[in-house]
């Protein structure tokens, strides 16, 4: 009994709907030219695994609200710009992708989607992260990046299971402390926007490893960025710094400090006492 159907990479302009076993478990379709998806795909009743990205898919229909078995939706790089409400009847979603689209907008039927881990959204045209992501309560990874954001909700606090956080390459000009409030959050990347400062209790965030603040407008660190105590690796180049807390010196983990295109001349006290640790710092 055939379970999965492999079709990347095929130069199809069509899916044969003859293929479309009711057994099917698995489809990959990726890499090809196909502009729309054929009926017959919406009432596969065991269908788990759906990958359509990399296609010319310009409108998601109403009735993938039918494939209520999925765990794993996969929508990168079309050129479609909305999402039906019906995509939250797809509640056993676990890693949904919608990356490289032109979306405009995510639905707040998303909620439903409750045992979702991994959404990914970057390089989209999106101008809000909108409140109700908060109330995913499951989501490990979460990247907006690349998009048009100017502000992050502070609802994003609760998203008490996330791990990484990607939000680089928009308009943001402040992070809410609310971000300071995730447990688990071991990356965080913010390169690439408009941030002037960050916020008082980034030291909260006891499991952070990588903090990538690149190409910001950064003036000065919070005292509390001595308070990480596994931060490995931490990017602020590109910035306008002058001087660093002394409380950096207390990073135990630190194994790299990138510090390039700032406006510092010399290595500070602070900066040598890292590298007698064996941080690697540059200036």
């Amino acid at each position: 009994m055939t379970t999965s159907l492999l079709l990347d990479r095929q130069g199809l302009t069509t899916l044969d709907p003859d293929l479309l076993s009711v057994s099917l478990e698995r489809i990959s379709a990726r890499e090809n030219q196909l502009t729309v998806l054929p009926d017959g795909l919406w009432s596969l009743p065991h269908l788990k695994f759906l990958s359509v990205g990399s296609n010319q898919i310009r409108e998601i229909p109403a009735q993938i609200g039918q494939l209520t078995t999925l765990t794993h939706l996969l929508l990168d790089g079309n050129p479609f710009t909305h999402l039906p409400d019906s995509i939250g009847q797809l509640v056993h979603v676990q890693i949904l992708d919608l990356g490289h689209c032109r979306l405009v907008a995510l639905p707040a039927t998303l909620t439903h989607l409750q045992r979702l881990e991994f959404l990914y959204a970057s390089d989209n045209q999106l101008t809000e992260c909108p409140a109700w992501v908060g109330e995913l309560a499951n989501l490990r990874y979460f990247n907006m990046t690349d998009n048009r954001l100017t502000t992050i909700p502070d609802t994003l606090g609760k998203l008490t299971q996330l791990i990484e956080l990607r939000l680089y390459n928009n308009q943001l000009t402040r992070l809410p402390d609310a971000v300071c409030q995730l447990p688990h959050l071991r990356e965080l990347y913010l390169q690439g926007n408009a941030l002037h400062t960050l916020p008082d209790a980034i030291g909260d965030l006891a499991h952070l490893r990588i903090l990538d603040c690149r190409n910001n407008h950064l003036a000065h660190i919070p005292d509390s960025i001595g308070d990480l105590p596994n931060l490995l690796y931490l990017d602020l180049r590109g910035n306008q710094l002058t001087h660093l807390p002394p409380t950096i010196s207390r990073l135990p983990k630190l194994e790299k400090l990138d510090l390039r295109w700032n406006h510092f001349t010399q290595k500070s006290p602070e900066m040598l006492e890292l590298e007698q640790h064996g941080c690697l710092v540059y200036i």
